[in-house]
């Protein structure tokens, strides 16, 4: 057997197999630390997979230099033969282009990130286009606005029915302004069971709850007459508000959606 051969090959293979290992380190830290949305639904599987065959390809590679580097060892203490030696640093060159890689990797990672948000929000427009166009007459009759059991119910049934067409349409709710014991609120309807009760109670029940730039921005939409969609993606979650007036009044069209990429962790 040819051993200087087989040395040779299982340290190029066990290299290699290091530096897959360091980038995948530096994919998977990239990914949690930063939260980035890169990989769909199972693709964390195949991941995974990848790193168990990494690990396979320099656990087997280890083991054939040992054994191999043993005979020679063995070979030419019989032979009393010192084993030459090899110069192996990597030379500058080589760790500067492996640096500038894993740059280029994490670079990479975010702009595919900023990639899936940027689709997800032109797919939330689009929804919200589709749903103003193809349902003006149902959404004429939601102008008259007061909050009662048949208004909420009215609501909950056009926006069932909008989502039920297509199955890949984001949850939507209508969200409106209120007054709640002389304290201005948001409602939002939609998706949402109506129990009959008193009517400050029910008004509770349905308070849109959001945070101080979401409510500055709605105030924005119902008193200063701001007409300007607003987006907020992360995490993997994804709101738009899309303003719309019927009928002279204004309402704000809600969508949210949640896009299952493939995670790390439980």
């Amino acid at each position: 057997m040819n051993h200087d051969f087989l040395i040779k090959n299982t340290n190029r293979i066990a290299v290699y197999a290091t530096v897959a290992l360091t980038y995948w380190v530096v994919v998977f830290l990239t990914i949690t630390v930063f939260d980035l949305k890169i990989f769909r639904e199972r693709m964390t599987e195949t991941f995974y997979l990848s790193l168990l065959g990494i690990f396979a390809i320099l656990g087997g590679a280890m083991v054939l230099n040992v054994m191999a580097n043993l005979s020679k060892i063995s070979t030419a203490l019989g032979m009393q033969h010192a084993l030459p030696t090899n110069d192996t640093k990597p030379s500058r060159r080589r760790v500067g282009a492996a640096a500038l890689s894993l740059i280029l990797i994490v670079a990479v990672l975010f702009v595919g990130n900023a990639f899936s948000v940027q689709r997800k929000k032109e797919l939330l427009i689009r929804a919200a286009e589709k749903l103003v166009s193809e349902n003006q007459d149902s959404l004429a009759m939601l102008a008259d606005y007061k909050f009662s059991f048949e208004y909420a119910k009215k609501i909950a049934g056009v926006l069932k029915v909008v989502q039920k067409i297509d199955k890949n349409f984001p949850e939507v709710m209508l969200v409106v302004p209120e007054a709640i014991n002389g304290k201005q609120v948001f409602l939002a309807f939609g998706g949402r069971e109506y129990h009959d009760a008193k009517e400050e109670d029910q008004k509770v029940s349905y308070i849109f709850s959001a945070s101080q730039s979401e409510r500055e921005y709605l105030n924005s939409v119902f008193v200063s007459g701001n007409k300007s969609y607003r987006f907020h993606g992360e995490k993997g979650s994804y709101q738009l508000y899309f303003p719309i007036e019927v009928s002279g009044k204004r309402f704000v069209l809600y969508f949210s959606d949640y896009q299952r990429y493939g995670k790390f962790g439980s």
